[in-house]
């Protein structure tokens, strides 16, 4: 008797089960980077999702503290096939009720004001 399994792959030779790939590392090592804000965009055939930083810098003609902006700085963007993004979504979806089933419900956050200026 054939397992679902088999079934599976007799109705879709090309499917590939990636658990069982050797994961391979470059020699240069893999890319990562820090990102808390996402954007995107998209073409008929592909998404494009957008990676940055929210940050705070100092102006350049009087740079201290008291006297900073926000920029955002574009850190990556990757581009997926509109499949790889379906799976993503789910992949995604999967985690993060996962996270909060056992932690609680994401809220939006919210930025608390500013303190006084640190003195000596």
């Amino acid at each position: 008797m054939e397992t679902e399994e088999e079934k599976s792959k007799a109705q879709n030779p090309s499917a590939i089960d990636l658990a069982k790939l050797p994961l391979e590392e470059p020699e240069e090592g893999v890319f990562s980077v820090y990102s808390n804000l996402v954007n995107l965009d998209w073409t008929l055939y592909d998404i494009r999702l957008r990676f940055g930083e929210l940050l705070q810098v100092p102006n350049e003609d009087n740079p201290t503290w008291e006297n900073q902006h926000g920029i955002l700085l574009e850190k990556a963007a990757i581009r997926l096939p509109w499949h790889q993004a379906k799976l993503l979504r789910n992949m995604l979806d999967h985690v993060l009720r996962n996270y909060e089933e056992a932690n609680g419900e994401l809220k939006p956050i919210t930025l608390p004001a500013s303190g006084p200026a640190p003195t000596l």
